[in-house]
């Protein structure tokens, strides 16, 4: 009796970890290094062509961070979107070398980040993308996809607030942005950009765990507020909190939620 029992315990309680994450991943996964002169360093990137991957077509780009430590997660994600049709042609690209985010990811000098941001968005829209272009078949016209968490978020909303004509990212997708770091700098980027445009012509989702700190929800909502009182004409933008998740816990869901929103917004 005691054995039927905890063999029941074991089946109810398998059942109940299953995620949509549990398959197996429907596409070729590559992986080259490219060298940065910008930088002055090299990065590893990880590449997913999902099954509607088409070599003759202009597939949408999307681009994540912390690929050392996410790609896999995200390449799930895509996989599984794709095998319901709720995802375009698409091919997705993380970015590793994950040991300098707080180099890379950071806009200014602070005691927690080396202010390189700008370095490294010169070196995805001049080097990354080139380079993707040569190799994959890609939609040309700005408006991929850009995919960060934690610091990676800070640096998507930093890139958010960067001159629309020549951005290449005209979606993005934020999750648990650092708002603290260097006593919230990411708000003064956005205010230099509101002081001079009239629009954002972008889609944003912005996501955030309901059990982040006091700090993290408060700014969170404030940089929500502002971007909604701006009264942008062709700026689309969601926000979310996502319930009983903290800091890491909220990084799949969002993801997840977010794709749906920039692509179907």
């Amino acid at each position: 009796m005691k054995l039927t029992t905890l063999i029941v315990f074991c089946i109810v309680l398998l059942s109940c970890s299953a995620t949509d994450d549990d398959f197996d991943i429907i596409g070729s996964k590559e992986q080259f290094t490219i060298n940065s002169s910008i930088v002055n360093d090299s990065y590893a990137i990880y590449v997913f062509l999902p099954k509607n991957y088409n070599s003759s077509l202009a597939n949408q780009l999307i681009i994540a961070l912390d690929g050392d430590t996410r790609f896999t997660s995200i390449a799930n994600i895509v996989s599984n979107k794709v095998k319901k049709n709720s995802m375009p042609a698409c091919i997705l690209v993380a970015i590793g070398n994950n040991k300098q985010r707080n180099r890379d990811y950071t806009p200014t000098i602070y005691a927690h980040g080396s202010g390189g941001a700008e370095n490294f968005y010169q070196f995805i829209k001049n080097e990354l993308i080139p380079e993707l272009e040569s190799r994959y078949s890609i939609d040309s016209s700005n408006n991929k996809t850009l995919i960060g968490h934690s610091f990676g978020g800070l640096f998507t909303q930093y890139v958010m607030a960067k001159e629309r004509a020549s951005n290449p990212f005209n979606k993005f997708i934020s999750g648990g942005t650092s708002y603290w770091y260097d006593s919230g700098v990411i708000f003064n980027f956005e205010e230099y950009y509101a002081s001079y445009n009239t629009d954002l012509d972008v889609i944003f989702y912005n996501g955030m765990g309901s059990l982040e700190g006091g700090v993290m929800l408060a700014s969170f909502e404030e940089m929500n507020n502002r971007l909604r009182s701006r009264n942008f004409p062709n700026f689309k933008h969601k926000s979310e909190l996502i319930k009983k998740s903290g800091h890491s816990g909220s990084a799949t869901k969002i993801v997840k939620k977010g794709l749906d929103y920039v692509f179907y917004k």
